[in-house]
């Protein structure tokens, strides 16, 4: 299935099976999965422009936003994106658990950032054990993202590399902290 958030001039595409869920946060566009794996997709206005040439100096920002979770591990050294539909931003794989469960998850986090606006697309997967079952498909699902940039700054034409495919099952995986947020009544972590 597809998904276009017609505002945001964004669209990504997910699998049929998965069951969409509502949020009540203004800024959160999609949610859907299943029990175990879920996509999330969220604007947020910065207030301050963020483009290529910028982009070294945001990852200040995306790093704390990564780390305000209690116990969050990174699995893997953050990654500059060039080009992910057509804009820049950076790739964070960290695990997590969440306070209110106690369940451990891991999350391939993209911070995309479009002029003034960050979009950030979360996969989740619950157990975190479970990441690198669904690192392939997290990495199809989010080469199928697509914006239309209202910004005047180009976006570097790079082909898209599959970062989550080069994860390997890890004990790591599953000792961690939630971001943001708790558990919605379908048991998927909405981020904040």
């Amino acid at each position: 299935m597809t998904f276009e958030d017609k505002p945001d001039n964004l669209s990504i595409s997910y699998p049929a099976t998965w069951q969409r869920i509502g949020s009540s946060d203004p800024e959160v566009a999609l949610v859907t999965g299943t029990a175990e794996v879920s996509l999330l997709m969220r604007t947020t206005r910065l207030g301050t422009k963020v483009g290529p040439k910028s982009l070294d100096s945001a990852k200040n920002l995306t790093d704390g936003l990564v780390m305000k979770g209690e116990h969050v591990k990174q699995l893997r050294p953050p990654r500059r994106i060039d080009n992910l539909g057509g804009l820049p931003g950076w790739l964070y794989i960290y695990s997590f658990q969440n306070t209110a469960t106690g369940q451990r998850g891991a999350h391939a986090h993209y911070f995309l950032f479009r002029g003034d606006t960050l979009i950030t697309l979360v996969f989740q997967t619950v157990p975190s054990e479970r990441f690198a079952n669904y690192a392939k498909l997290f990495d199809r699902l989010a080469g199928t993202f697509k914006a239309t940039s209202s910004s005047k700054e180009p976006s570097k034409d790079t082909a898209y590399r599959s970062p989550c495919a080069a994860m390997r099952p890890s004990p790591a995986c599953g000792r961690l902290a939630a971001q943001r947020r708790a558990v919605d009544s379908v048991g998927l972590v909405v981020i904040s």
